[in-house]
């Protein structure tokens, strides 16, 4: 086997391995690398392969901290070739003599991963390299995946019945959805709103921007009588689209635009011959950490799905390299948010 940085030649294989093996995510995609490079300091992509065949590939990219030192982050990575007849072990082991590599030149603290699987094995490989289960998760480790390959008609039979209601009263209402990605500004006004009012953080307009110039973001956005009230950004990649974020006008929420906008995600994802829909994140009973604080968005989610299942993943695991420094870096981080 050989490790490799892969260049933009390599960017149609690159999809197409990440799109065709199931522990690919959108956040391994060509395209979310090369959006996290406008946002982040640097990013790095690896491939390796035996002979003509790709193994496995990662995607990582560095943050510079205000103390002078780095951390590594690759999201849903590394990707493993499902067919793979080597053992993920040795894949694990020569990624990380490259990573190990960049993390020494760059003053990095840690190195997080967070494999897209629910695989104990990918849990189990990462703890013999040296790797710790974080404190808390990147990523979202509970989801809800609602299985949209069934019937209109069957999903909406399978949701609550207030969920129904709901969305049937949105209508009734005059509320309309409409998909456009230019309004990035209104929905960035109303996540304003909406995390002042949760008291949660967000990221710069400029993020939003970037992100919905990727081509497979959407901006769905609910209007009443021409006002915007609430919008989602989803994202359609592969089989699956997934809820990235939402925002709403808490003056109109009699109107129950956001669940109206959920189903016409559903209903277009269908129509584009996609087969899962992502709520990206759940709170399963007795949720610990920041999960606890899922309770109100999970109700408003299993409304769509009460019966399915939360889908839990191995969650994000760390190598440290400067432990000292991490301990003071985390120690002062800490006593400032309190």
């Amino acid at each position: 086997m050989q490790i490799r940085e892969a260049t933009i030649n390599d960017k149609q294989k690159w999809n197409e391995f990440i799109r065709t093996n199931e522990g690919g995510s959108f956040l391994q995609s060509w395209e979310w690398s090369e959006f996290m490079a406008t946002q982040k300091d640097q990013v790095w992509r690896f491939v390796i392969t035996e002979g003509d065949t790709w193994v496995a590939s990662i995607f990582v990219f560095k943050t510079i901290l205000k103390i002078n030192q780095s951390i590594l982050y690759s999201p849903r990575g590394p990707v493993i070739n499902d067919q793979a007849t080597v053992g993920k072990d040795k894949i694990l082991q020569l990624i990380m003599q490259e990573i190990d590599k960049l993390a020494k030149y760059n003053k990095c603290l840690y190195l997080q991963v967070d494999p897209y699987t629910n695989d104990q094995e990918w849990a189990n490989v990462l703890s013999e390299k040296g790797f710790e289960k974080s404190e808390s998760d990147i990523q979202p480790r509970h989801t809800l995946i609602l299985d949209i390959r069934q019937k209109e008609e069957e999903i909406l039979a399978g949701m609550h019945q207030k969920t129904r209601y709901n969305i049937n009263l949105a209508r009734k209402k005059g509320v309309e959805v409409e998909v456009d990605n230019s309004k990035f500004k209104e929905f960035y006004e109303l996540l304003k709103k909406t995390t002042q009012r949760q008291g949660i953080t967000f990221y710069s307009q400029e993020y939003y921007k970037k992100l919905l110039e990727l081509p497979f973001v959407k901006l769905y956005f609910a209007k009443h009588e021409g006002k915007v009230i609430a919008a989602n950004i989803m994202v359609f990649w592969n089989d699956t689209v997934t809820y990235l974020f939402g925002a709403s006008d808490y003056e109109y929420r009699n109107l129950m635009a956001p669940h109206l906008l959920q189903w016409q995600a559903i209903k277009d994802a269908k129509d584009d011959g996609l087969w899962f829909y992502d709520f990206w994140g759940a709170a399963p009973a007795g949720a610990e950490g920041r999960e606890s604080k899922w309770a109100g968005f999970t109700k408003f989610k299993m409304g769509f799905s009460p019966d399915a299942e939360i889908t839990e993943y191995i969650g994000t695991y760390e190598k440290v390299y400067m432990p000292i420094k991490l301990g003071l870096y985390r120690f002062i981080r800490g006593r400032f948010k309190k």
